[in-house]
Parts: C-alpha cells; structure tokens; sequence
C-alpha cells in the first residue's frame, strides 16, 4: 500500500470520532424540528390548514422516542470512538506527535491554533502531522 493510502486510512479513522459526532448533531437537529413542526404545525410551510388529533400525537411521541433512542446510541458510540481513538494514540512515543493528534482529531483543533500551541507556524505543525501519521497504528492493522 502506498504511504499515501496508508495515510488516508489512518485519517478515515482518526476522523471517526469527528463523524459519530457528527451523527449525533444530525440526530439532535432531527428531534428539535420534529418538536417544531409538532408544537408549530403552522410553521411547515405548505400552506395547507393543520389540525392536531390524539393521533398525531401518539406519532409524534412514537418518532420522538425513535430518535431519542438514536440519539442516546450514537452519543455513546462517539464515547467508544473517542475512547479507542483516545488508546491508539497514547501508544505513540513521541509526546509531541501524540499532542497534535489529540489536538486535530479529538478536540478538532484548526491547524492556526495547533500550530500557536506548539509554538510553530501552521506549515510546521502539518509537517510535524505527516510524521505523527507515519508512526500512528490503527489498531490490530496489519501493515503491508
């Protein structure tokens, strides 16, 4: 595998994290226009007149408790993400390449402010990146 391709794979899954939380914002937004357009049906936008009736109701409560179902699993699915992400980096060796992962990857840092943490400049923090990159393992990876 070229070292690019090894590096595009550690950074699908170092962003793994970054993802599962992002399925969480998604599902969170779902909920808070499902309560919206419940509390406010006016607000929907098709010009058609809108009533509320015991069933409406009963299929809002029955898609809320869906999402928030979702919701709570994603939450701790980004847990686990983050938690493992959070392993295979501490196994590194090199404190510095270890901060700048945590830094881009768990706290999602912009390269500006990584770099400022350092105290480098942003072209310095992405090379100091590519090397933190070379010597992170995905865990239970075979390297080719």
């Amino acid at each position: 595998m070229e070292t690019w391709e090894l590096n595009q794979k550690k950074k699908d899954y170092l962003n793994g994290y970054r993802d599962a939380k992002r399925r969480e914002k998604r599902i969170h937004e779902q909920i808070q226009q499902l309560r919206l357009d419940t509390m406010f049906p006016c607000l929907q936008g098709d010009g058609m007149p809108r009533g509320s009736s015991q069933s409406d109701l009963s299929d809002y409560m029955e898609r809320y408790d869906e999402l928030m179902d979702e919701l709570k699993q994603e939450g701790l699915n980004a847990i686990a993400e983050y938690t493992e992400i959070h392993r295979a980096i501490g196994k590194m060796k090199d404190e510095e390449e270890k901060e700048i992962l945590e830094r881009k990857y768990l706290i999602r840092q912009t390269w500006e402010k990584i770099a400022k943490e350092l105290g480098c400049d942003r072209s310095t923090a992405i090379r100091k990146h590519g090397n933190a990159l070379e010597h992170f393992e995905i865990p239970g990876d075979v390297q080719e």
